[in-house]
């Protein structure tokens, strides 16, 4: 007999579980190309190409008399979310000079970049399962699962409640993604035989009925919790967290990963400086994530900085495959 947390019981002996890590890892894939710098940091343009950057001198008109600021819109979600938000700032005068913003480089730079990979390389004995589950995230679990297989080098199974049951697809010949029936029994029984034959298996059951979800719970090893970044998206996400602390799985809980995708036109957005520090005092880690213009998209396909963001996902999975399987 084992409990939800894997932990065996009383009059019971425990397998040696295979070992799951591979006998060499791929190297890693440069995010973009790098160019020369100067001292100062900046890219340097060879000449041929300067010219395509200048400019003949303009006669520039005359600056136009400055618009009246308008003032702020009332809030329209009269029960918003309960997260402290910043203190109130004062306008900024007129006369004030406006500050310039510098921009962070897209890719990260390539030091934090191998640090992440790095993270996702942990070795496994025994195979880990990742209950996705919470709002619709369509695309995120597969984006998720073709970076574990392409960093780990380990074959990744996706199942999805989502589409016609029994479909299958494979992509870059280590990620599978296959569909199953949105039921409690059906969902057991393809995780049961999964666990034999992929080390890295993710259960996606973003918007299935909540027996579905729970089904999912009870042989995860991890919990990826999908919410959007709205008011209505926290609160359904801290009564989620709620509910499975209320149900015995509040070490899972602390060790699960929220992820946040843009809140929809209809309901009120959240920065993340407002709801990312609430569930990280809950979960292990929370970051937000853009959605895939495709359900089934490449990592290859997204642009630098999301594929950056969806590697920290999955580094925040490695980081809980240490703790699991250290």
């Amino acid at each position: 007999m084992a409990f939800s947390d894997g932990t065996a019981g009383a009059g019971t002996t425990t397998p040696a579980a295979p070992d799951y890590s591979p006998a060499a890892w791929p190297e890693p894939v440069a995010l973009l190309p790098r160019r020369p710098l100067d001292p100062l940091g900046t890219v340097l343009i060879p000449p041929a190409e300067r010219q395509l950057f200048t400019r003949a001198p303009e006669i520039q008109a005359p600056p136009a008399a400055p618009r009246p600021l308008l003032p702020p819109a009332p809030p329209g979600d009269s029960g918003a979310w309960a997260a402290p938000g910043p203190p109130p700032t004062r306008p900024r005068p007129e006369t004030d000079r406006p500050r310039t913003r510098r921009l962070a480089l897209p890719g990260g730079g390539e030091a934090r970049r191998r640090h992440l990979v790095e993270r996702v390389r942990v070795p496994l004995r025994a195979c880990h399962r990742i209950a996705v589950l919470g709002g619709p995230a369509e695309g995120a679990a597969a984006v998720l699962g073709a970076l574990l297989a392409e960093h780990r080098a380990d074959p990744v199974l996706v199942l999805s409640t989502a589409g016609p049951a029994g479909s299958e697809c494979r992509t870059g010949g280590r990620l599978v993604l296959r569909s199953v029936r949105p039921d409690p029994a059906a969902l057991r029984e393809a995780l049961d035989e999964a666990g034999g034959h992929y080390p890295v298996v993710l259960a996606d059951t973003t918007g299935a009925p909540a027996e579905v979800q729970l089904a999912a719970v009870d042989q995860a090893d991890h919990l990826l919790l999908c919410a959007q970044a709205s008011a209505g998206g926290a609160r359904t996400a801290d009564a989620l967290l709620d509910h499975l602390t209320a149900l015995g799985h509040d070490g899972l809980v602390r060790g699960a990963t929220a992820v946040f995708t843009p809140a929809p036109a209809t309901d009120r957005p959240i920065a993340d400086r407002d709801l990312l520090p609430h569930f990280r005092t809950r979960c292990r880690g929370a970051l937000t994530l853009p959605l895939p213009t495709h359900p089934q998209a490449a990592p290859a396909a997204l642009r630098p900085r999301a594929r950056l963001d969806y590697l920290e996902l999955a580094a925040l999975v490695g980081d809980a495959m240490a703790d699991r399987h250290g």
